[in-house]
């Protein structure tokens, strides 16, 4: 089951209001014979406009889409894409269509729906990287999307960037490369050996290094050596990390207090942090001593999950993104409780969205 709140100015969650400031399900829109309500149903992407769902082997839009808003329209898929292991991502321009086992992927131009490229990964990575060269096997495990910046890696740990994805070199990483995501103007992965690295434009500061450098290569966070980290997620601008003992980091811009941060004795700045920091969660300025299980961002929001089911969310609240009134809480700095659900669950965001996802099973790869 999935509960979501924010944005829905295309009418990309299926019901009447343009905001929602409070997590809901599917089940309570206005149309309750919905998709979303099908069994298999899974949301695989969350696009400013629309979303993907996926209902057995078929994909389907549902908001802005062929030019008009509110649609919920199958989505015609190239003939060689059928009865494959299929990723979808996409903005507001193209549609990305990945066939995990075959390594090609189909971009489609959403102005002109007949207008598809067919691109085949070159899977022999440079000789100087013999160490890395792909597996025959080697398939695609999860693409990574972001207004125009696009990852992908594969089953073997290699990553590709671009939507004419170029090798990018990850021989110097310590471990096995598990985890990609990317903000505007910002990568970031994570290794099985726990250790982060980033590279992009970090004039933002949402690199971690202390800097507003722009680097070319992966390069660790030094802030967080040590520090065995288990999940990492990128926003806009920012970036939180999680590590094994549940503790939360979060670097980057802090314009409308996404870091969660709160400084003692002044809760009215917002402050950018420029490597990652340690956020603390209160409520009614009493800590709260419980492990984070899950993290997510949007583009000016955070999203974490707690070991007792509770989601808590900071950041820009514009559209209802973090399951608070709009008109009480239009800016949280600090980590509020948001949403309660007992399940086990995970997090999705979209730019101006969150999802709790109640069912294990229906997490996108």
């Amino acid at each position: 089951m999935y509960y979501f709140t924010g944005s829905n100015l295309f009418g990309q969650w299926i019901t009447k209001e343009n905001i929602i400031d409070g997590f809901r399900t599917f089940s309570e829109t206005d149309e309750i014979d919905c998709l979303f309500c099908e069994k298999n149903a899974k949301l695989v992407y969350i696009s400013w406009s629309y979303n993907i769902i996926q209902c057995n082997n078929e994909f389907y839009a549902i908001g802005a889409w062929n030019g008009l808003e509110n649609q919920c329209e199958k989505i015609a898929l190239p003939d060689e894409c059928m009865n494959s292991d299929l990723s979808l991502v996409g903005n507001d321009y193209r549609l990305v269509v990945v066939n995990r086992n075959t390594n090609t992927l189909w971009l489609i131009n959403l102005e002109h729906v007949n207008d598809v490229k067919k691109i085949k990964f070159d899977t022999e990575v440079p000789i100087e990287k013999e160490p890395k060269k792909l597996k025959k096997v080697d398939s695609i495990l999860k693409v990574a999307a972001c207004n125009d910046s696009f990852l992908f890696l594969t089953t073997e740990g290699v990553v590709y960037s671009g939507l004419l994805p170029s090798y990018v070199d990850t021989s110097h990483c310590l471990g096995r490369v598990v985890d990609v995501h990317c903000g505007y103007e910002h990568c970031i992965l994570l290794t099985d050996a726990g250790e982060v690295y980033t590279w992009g434009n970090g004039r933002r500061l949402q690199l971690g290094h202390g800097d507003v450098n722009i680097l070319d290569s992966p390069t660790i966070v030094e802030a967080l050596s040590g520090i065995k980290v288990k999940k990492i997620a990128a926003g806009g601008w920012h970036c939180l990390a999680l590590s094994e003992f549940g503790d939360l980091y979060a670097w980057g811009w802090n314009d409308t207090g996404q870091l969660g941060i709160i400084e003692k004795g002044n809760k009215e700045t917002l402050k950018s942090c420029s490597v990652p920091t340690l956020v603390d969660l209160f409520d009614d300025d009493v800590e709260i001593m419980k492990n984070v299980e899950d993290i997510a961002c949007g583009s000016r929001h955070s999203a974490v999950l707690l070991e007792d089911d509770t989601v808590w969310t900071a950041g820009n609240n514009k559209y209802g993104q973090l399951g608070l009134s709009v008109d009480k809480h239009p800016v949280v700095q600090g980590f509020k409780k948001s949403f309660y659900c007992k399940s086990g669950m995970a997090l999705m965001c979209g730019l101006w969205s969150t999802v709790v996802i109640s069912d294990q099973n229906k997490i996108a790869k």
